[in-house]
């Protein structure tokens, strides 16, 4: 497989008051052409973060400290504003997690799926109206012609979702960064929207970072799995690894607390606490105060990410010690 997407040591941080916090550190990872990569994690983890570092779409407060990203061997974050740009919408592209704010709400929604096709697939208005409705009937939206003529706050949430996927998906991609692309849709359309991008990436051998709450599509879906705790990655591995063998307890309690069918009344299992904030970081294992097998050394010494196989790895200082 052709590697197309190279993220190493990335550190993102961002100003409060006179000082800055980390957001996210020591990330890195790789995406193939034709490869599904789910990233995984709570709220406040760091997922959203990390794909908006990628992209370089970070707000005045945030930037990338160190680390590089390198997309078909190209450093992006060496780019001018220009030459990404040229770049982001044609061969790479996002989904945004909250639709409503993601659009704009003065432009009509034909305004804005045409722009990208005309600006990077050189396509005359009367194409673009074409490829538009093409996209929008291809997210099972129903009479495409007139929602172009709507507005975002004449549409549902769901319907603004699958507008934003279809922007998205508009010049054919090579890498998409899809941020919890079904969040505002029902089971059906959710389906649906994973079918298709399992079909977009088999007919266009296109790269996929899914970042998601639900371990179920991640089963389904993807090739790989990062799990992401307070800006840190804790552990990667192969889906069906991760899933049969977990190792870190953070991805061992995330697994637990999905719910099981014919578990009838029995308590569901839960990780006590929450995600530290940024401002606040525990020394040593960020997880450390939430996990139930830590010892001195864990709130003391940071434990590196260490590689236990050749396609696993794992940020515990009880790794080694269980694996061997």
């Amino acid at each position: 497989m052709k590697n197309l997407l190279r993220v190493n040591n990335l550190k993102t941080e961002f100003k409060k008051n006179k000082s800055s916090v980390i957001a996210i550190e020591g990330v890195s990872f790789n995406i193939n052409e034709g490869e599904i990569v789910g990233l995984v994690g709570e709220s406040g983890s760091g997922k959203s973060v990390t794909s908006l570092s990628i992209m370089r779409l970070l707000d005045e407060q945030g930037k990338v400290t160190d680390g590089s990203v390198e997309f078909k061997g190209v450093n992006l974050l060496n780019l001018s504003k220009n030459e990404i740009r040229k770049l982001r919408g044609k061969q790479m592209s996002m989904i945004f997690q909250d639709p409503m704010s993601s659009l704009n709400p003065v432009l009509k929604i034909g305004d804005q799926l045409m722009e990208g096709s005309k600006l990077h697939l050189g396509f005359s208005k009367i194409e673009a109206k074409k490829h538009s409705i093409k996209m929008l009937d291809l997210v099972g939206i129903p009479s495409p012609e007139n929602i172009l003529t709507r507005y975002p706050h004449q549409l549902s949430g769901g319907m603004c979702q699958r507008v934003m996927i279809a922007m998205a998906m508009a010049c054919n991609p090579e890498l998409l960064i899809a941020d919890e692309p079904t969040t505002a849709l029902d089971v059906t359309i959710q389906a649906q929207i994973m079918e298709l991008l399992l079909e977009l990436k088999e007919k266009k051998n296109m790269g996929i970072l899914l970042i998601t709450h639900d371990l179920g599509v991640v089963a389904e879906m993807c090739d790989k799995v990062l799990v992401m705790y307070a800006g840190r990655i804790v552990e990667k591995a192969n889906v069906l690894d991760l899933f049969e063998a977990p190792k870190h307890p953070y991805t061992k309690g995330l697994i637990a607390s999905v719910p099981k069918l014919g578990n009838g009344d029995s308590e569901l299992p839960f990780i006590e606490g929450k995600v530290p904030s940024l401002g606040d970081m525990p020394k040593g294992c960020k997880f450390s105060p939430r996990c139930n097998i830590a010892m001195d050394i864990c709130f003391s010494k940071e434990p590196k990410l260490i590689k236990i196989s050749q396609n696993r790895e794992c940020r515990c200082h009880f790794v080694e010690e269980k694996e061997s």
